[in-house]
């Protein structure tokens, strides 16, 4: 079993850019009978490493946002092989839930079957959109036959409860009530997902197609979406839809200096959103299959994350089977819409960094 020295390599790699060297080279990941790029990232030594199929979110830059890149080669510069494969339709902002575990199980084939990797001790790291579909495709058992753990950092249990957040900034656990500001990327991605799915919105496809444009303008320009630099792209957006069709878009992407809209209203439109989703793409929802993951699992997620509430990992930790569910971790680092919670003053970021080696020495043991 490794120990410290790994994480203590991690976060040069990750923090500074130091440490182990790390050498990276491009291989293919065929699916379905189409190949697809993928990056890999391992350490400079030589003999067999375990192995960690790393997937993105639902993000323009895929496997080349820059984050990513970072902590793919901090993994390795670990000790570990990486594998990161390109997901077009994820890179699109389509959430297309039916092609994943196909990709997941063909990546991972292609990673279990590297001659510099133990084959023995694959692993499966997802984040976001991705933390969620890794844990479906990892209740198969085709899939489960080749991993020994899964990270999830960062995903959710219950559709209706992501998109009411993902609106409206609403989630609760036992009873206990949070708020936030919602990142409007999300918003926009589920409105042109499904917007047209909506039952009387079958005709507002336009509408969806200007709020697909401008989510993948903000990945695009990576610059956070709820900043006011897309206020003309959403005025250029709206100019092109009829008169009637502007209400519906300002309800989903609002200038920034609108004033707030009805919640009640709000909350109603996600979930419908919601409903549609679920009905579109039924393997957007895990609960049918979390209780068949025959893996070890590592959850965790960020408590400011904007996207995703933190709360839909408690929920998930508590319906994956017990013996499965290795740990779960809420930090206060490394959210979605923003990085560390700057609010938390010397000593809460020293008791949070404590937390996050601790998650760090984890997740590098898993395999």
């Amino acid at each position: 079993m490794r120990s410290m020295p790994s994480v203590v390599s991690f976060l040069r790699g990750y923090l500074h850019g130091t440490g182990a060297r790390v050498l990276e080279s491009e291989t293919t990941v065929d699916r379905g009978g189409a190949s697809h790029p993928a990056t890999v990232y391992r350490p400079a030594h030589p003999g067999r490493a375990p192995g960690w199929v790393l997937l993105h979110g639902l993000t323009w830059t895929g496997r080349h946002h820059p984050s990513l890149v970072r902590f793919a080669r901090a993994i390795a510069a670990a000790g570990n092989v990486v594998l990161v494969p390109d997901i077009p339709e994820w890179r699109a902002l389509h959430i297309a839930p039916e092609i994943t575990a196909a990709t997941i199980l063909a990546a991972v084939r292609v990673l279990h079957d590297r001659a510099d990797v133990q084959s023995d001790r694959v692993g499966l790291f997802g984040f976001s959109f991705g933390a969620t579909q890794g844990l479906i495709a990892a209740a198969r058992p085709e899939v489960q036959a080749l991993l020994h753990a899964i990270v999830a950092w960062g995903g959710y249990c219950d559709v209706r409860r992501l998109f009411v957040y993902g609106m409206v900034g609403e989630h609760e656990l036992d009873g206990v009530q949070y708020r936030a500001k919602p990142d409007p990327y999300g918003q926009w991605v589920m409105g042109g997902n499904y917007l047209a799915a909506v039952p009387g919105h079958e005709q507002d496809g336009d509408v969806a197609a200007a709020l697909l444009a401008l989510a993948q303008e903000s990945g695009r320009r990576g610059v956070y979406a709820w900043d006011p630099v897309y206020d003309a792209s959403k005025a250029r957006l709206r100019a092109q839809l009829p008169p009637g069709k502007h209400w519906l878009f300002d309800l989903i992407a609002p200038p920034s200096d609108a004033p707030p809209a009805d919640v009640d209203f709000v909350r109603a439109k996600s979930l419908d959103l919601a409903e549609a989703a679920l009905r579109v793409d039924p393997l957007m929802d895990p609960q049918p299959f979390l209780p068949h993951v025959g893996v070890p699992v590592l959850l965790a997620h960020a408590r400011d994350d904007r996207l995703m509430p933190f709360t839909e990992t408690i929920r998930l930790s508590r319906a994956l089977p017990p013996a499965q569910l290795h740990s779960c971790t809420i930090t206060s680092l490394f959210s979605h819409s923003g990085g560390t919670d700057h609010s938390l003053g010397a000593l809460g970021l020293a008791r949070e960094s404590v937390r996050f080696v601790r998650v760090l020495n984890r997740l590098l043991h898993l395999l």
